[in-house]
């Protein structure tokens, strides 16, 4: 039944994005951060949900002509598509070009569904279903998590979605540190009972995250918590709140997860964590073999810890992962430098912008919520460039996601400024004509 529902619903979508492609866009997101296809048992899990209503939501753009294409021009947007080119080169000369194509087309699709999103926001209240539908996507397994370790005692660690990108509880704890802003921000905006849900959410989206188990995690959810003190409106409410909730997460803390932490401060005697570290290394003699182009996607394999770091074969023997459990050394052994350089001045690009947008908004009342929204996304890249330190989630796709969201901002910024003082000098001149007669 589940199966039948998922991809019917998916299946309606489609020939609606060929005439509104805002929905396929959507239910994109929807399939990208919920994964309801991974809710089912059968045959939904193996259907490309994604990538069709992708291919609808490009067709409807194509077909319709909707949607600002002058925003592909903004600095975010051009980074990703410089971004895609050096993943186009790094793939063509990859050290595992069977496993490396195929990675290829999963991160094209990511970026080119940012430029559809940047494409398609176009207005107010677009960005804020978008970000409804991220928020309560993601928010399904905070909550869903939250309640799963409050029932447990927190004995149980909380997993992600079938064998998704988030199944991992590193990963998933991830994502959830990224959505923690989005659920406070979009919950300004909403009617009272959405509202309630979206803070409910929040407050149990915290347990959820720590009860990950996951030390990197762990290590971001009070960053995240005092970045959102330090910049929210309610910032007593919100410290108010946090308290009440830490003290009652930690009267359920058990030795259990004291101890995984305490790991963290004891590295040395932690295989897990060693075998990072040496993987690390291999990443950066990588990255200096291949300084241009890195090792391409999927690099990682036993030949090349083979090549590059024969000692780590011999301490772990044949448990070579294709994690390399870092966003920075993933990138640099995968796509060189350069590939490095480019995919955190996109980051860089988009927080300046977010710094600009809310100076050139601070008097204008009507637009504090392009000033939220950038405090929300400024926030969200901080859990990310945080817990991405030993996460390697560089090809997730909030953060191509939140590049599209920052240039419709700025293209919406600038066109509202812009009619503001048309209309003021509009109305001098008439007040001048007036006088005058």
């Amino acid at each position: 039944m589940r199966d039948i529902l998922v991809v019917g619903l998916i299946a309606a979508s489609l020939p609606v994005g060929l005439i509104r492609p805002y929905y396929a866009m959507l239910t994109y997101a929807w399939i990208s951060y919920m994964y309801p296809h991974m809710l089912a048992w059968g045959f939904a899990r193996t259907f490309p949900g994604a990538r069709l209503t992708a291919l609808s939501a490009i067709a409807g753009v194509v077909i319709t002509r909707s949607g600002d294409t002058a925003v592909l021009r903004q600095r975010e947007n051009v980074a990703m598509m410089l971004l895609w080119c050096v993943f186009t080169v790094t793939t063509l000369v990859a050290l595992n070009p069977v496993e490396a194509w195929p990675q290829w087309q999963d991160a094209s699709k990511l970026i080119v569904m940012g430029l559809v999103a940047s494409v398609l926001l176009t207005d107010h209240n677009r960005l804020r279903c978008f970000l409804l539908v991220v928020a309560l996507s993601l928010g399904f397994y905070g909550f869903k998590g939250g309640i799963f370790s409050i029932a447990t005692g927190g004995q149980q660690m909380v997993y992600g979605p079938g064998t998704s990108m988030i199944a991992a509880n590193n990963s998933i704890g991830l994502a959830l540190n990224m959505c923690l802003p989005v659920l406070w921000y979009t919950a300004h905006e909403e009617k009272r009972y959405l509202k309630i849900a979206l803070r409910i959410i929040f407050f149990l989206t915290i347990p959820a995250i720590l009860f990950t188990y996951s030390r990197a995690s762990a290590l971001t959810c009070p960053i995240v918590l005092l970045a959102i003190m330090f910049k929210g409106r309610s910032r007593v409410l919100l410290t108010i709140s946090a308290l009440l909730v830490g003290a009652a997460v930690f009267a359920y803390v058990p030795d259990r997860w004291w101890r995984r932490q305490e790991s963290t401060l004891t590295y040395e005697r932690d295989q897990s964590a060693m075998s990072r570290i040496d993987t690390w290394k291999m990443a950066w003699r990588v990255a200096l073999d291949r300084p241009l182009t890195g090792g391409g996607f999927v690099f990682n394999t036993r030949k090349t810890f083979d090549d590059y770091a024969p000692e780590f074969r011999l301490i772990y023997g044949d448990r070579v992962s294709p994690d390399t459990h870092s966003i920075y050394l993933s990138m640099l052994g995968s796509h060189g430098f350069p590939g490095f350089a480019v995919f955190f001045s996109m980051i860089a690009f988009c927080v300046y912008s977010c710094r600009r947008m809310q100076r050139a908004v601070r008097r204008h009342a009507e637009l504090q919520w392009i000033a939220s929204y950038c405090s929300m996304i400024q926030i969200s890249f901080l859990a990310f460039l945080v817990n991405g330190a030993f996460v390697n989630m560089e090809y997730f796709d909030l953060p191509y996601h939140w590049c599209g969201v920052v240039a419709s901002l700025r293209v919406i910024c600038r066109r509202t400024l812009s009619e503001g003082a048309a209309a003021e000098e509009g109305g001098l001149a008439q007040e001048v004509v007036t006088a005058a007669s």
